[in-house]
C-alpha cells in the first residue's frame, strides 16, 4: 500500500518521495511499472467498428527497449502471425504464407492487425521516459477525480511518432489514466483510457487499456492484460529472424 502525503494543494505517492513535483520522474516511475526490464503477457484484444468485431489473443514478449515479438495465440484464422521488433526495424511473419515481410519506419504509424493500436504501440518501440521532455500542467478534475497532468513533448533528437502527449496521472498511485496523442498540427487525434489497476511481480499494471480515435467515434480498440510476469529470461535467440519463423 502506498502511503499518500499532503503538502499545499498537491498529493503524491511514497513512491516517488521528494521527487513528486518533478514531471519527469512521474513518466519515469510509471514507466518502470508498466514495462519493467522484461516481461511476458497474454493480452485479449477487441477491435469494434460500425460494422463488424473480432477478438485476437496476443502473447507479447518486450526486452528492454529494442527487442519485442507479437504472437496471435487466437482465432485459428490469424493464428501463428509474428511480429519482431529488434531496435527501430520490424517484421510481420504469416506462417499459412510462410512469408516474413519487413515493416518499413513509415509504417510504425499504421494500424497493427486492423485495430486502433499502432504498430509503434504494439511492439513498444518509443519510450515516454526517455523520448520527451515533460512539464507539470496544471491540475485537472475528470469525473470529479483529480489529476496530475503532465505535457510531454518529443526531443527534438527523438524519432517518435507523436510529437506532443497529455498525460493525466493519479495522485493516488502515480500511475497514467488517460493519454491524449496530438498530430503535428496539434491536432488530438486518440485518446487512450487505462484502468483496472492490478499487480504482478510488485509491478502496478493498468490491464484495461481502450484506444478511442477522435475522427471516429464508432471506432474503439479494447486491450485487456489477462496474465503478465516480469519474472523471465529469454534466451539470446529468442527474439531473433529464425525464432520468428520457426513457432
Amino acid at each position: 500500500m502506498f502511503k499518500i502525503f499532503f503538502r499545499k494543494d498537491f498529493v503524491f505517492c511514497l513512491a516517488l518521495g521528494a521527487n513528486a513535483n518533478n514531471a519527469q520522474e512521474w513518466s519515469k516511475y510509471a514507466e518502470n511499472q508498466m514495462r519493467g526490464a522484461h516481461s511476458h503477457s497474454e493480452i485479449e484484444m477487441t477491435i469494434k467498428t460500425p460494422n463488424w468485431e473480432r477478438t485476437l489473443e496476443i502473447n507479447s514478449d518486450v526486452e528492454g527497449k529494442k527487442l519485442a515479438l507479437s504472437t496471435i495465440t487466437s482465432p485459428a484464422k490469424e493464428k501463428g502471425i509474428r511480429t519482431l521488433r529488434i531496435d527501430n526495424n520490424m517484421w510481420n511473419y504469416f506462417p499459412k504464407l510462410k512469408r516474413k515481410v519487413a515493416v518499413s519506419s513509415s509504417m510504425l504509424l499504421a494500424s497493427w492487425m486492423g485495430s486502433d493500436f499502432t504498430n509503434d504501440d504494439v511492439l513498444k518501440a518509443s519510450s515516454m521516459a526517455e523520448d520527451y521532455q515533460h512539464k507539470f500542467l496544471p491540475n485537472q478534475k475528470k469525473s470529479g477525480v483529480d489529476f496530475r497532468v503532465i505535457e510531454n513533448i518529443a526531443k527534438s533528437n527523438s524519432k517518435v511518432m507523436w510529437p506532443k502527449i497529455i498525460t493525466y496521472a493519479s495522485k493516488v498511485d502515480c500511475l497514467p489514466r488517460e493519454y491524449q496523442y496530438y498530430d503535428k498540427q496539434d491536432q488530438l487525434k486518440r485518446i487512450l483510457y487505462l484502468d483496472d489497476i492490478k499487480t504482478f511481480d510488485g509491478h502496478k499494471v493498468p490491464t484495461k487499456w481502450v484506444m478511442q480515435p477522435q475522427n471516429d467515434k464508432d471506432k474503439k480498440t479494447t486491450i485487456i492484460y489477462k496474465k503478465m510476469t516480469f519474472k523471465t529470461d529469454f534466451k539470446a535467440s529468442y527474439f531473433s529472424h529464425k525464432n520468428l519463423t520457426d513457432y
